[in-house]
């Protein structure tokens, strides 16, 4: 527990105080991936055609992605 308040304490200090978060891809079958989340065209299957394209981004989540039989155990979780 100790060096998990270290890592969050140094990551404070290295944004003054703003914890910069990486985002969460998550792709969805039913969805057209796009131009609104500003991601790379190269990038809208990244997890590949049959997971369907990159359409959302979230931050922070403490929510499972809910993407059917192909969902990985973590897919939307934030760390």
């Amino acid at each position: 527990m100790a060096s998990q308040t270290k890592t969050i304490r140094t990551a404070f200090e290295a944004g003054e105080g703003i914890l910069r978060l990486a985002p969460t891809w998550v792709p969805r079958s039913f969805c057209i991936p796009g131009r609104r989340i500003k991601l790379d065209p190269r990038d809208y299957y990244a997890y590949g055609a049959n997971r369907g394209g990159i359409d959302e981004r979230w931050f922070s989540s403490t929510t499972k992605a809910d993407n059917g039989p192909l969902t990985t155990p973590d897919e939307g979780l934030s760390y």
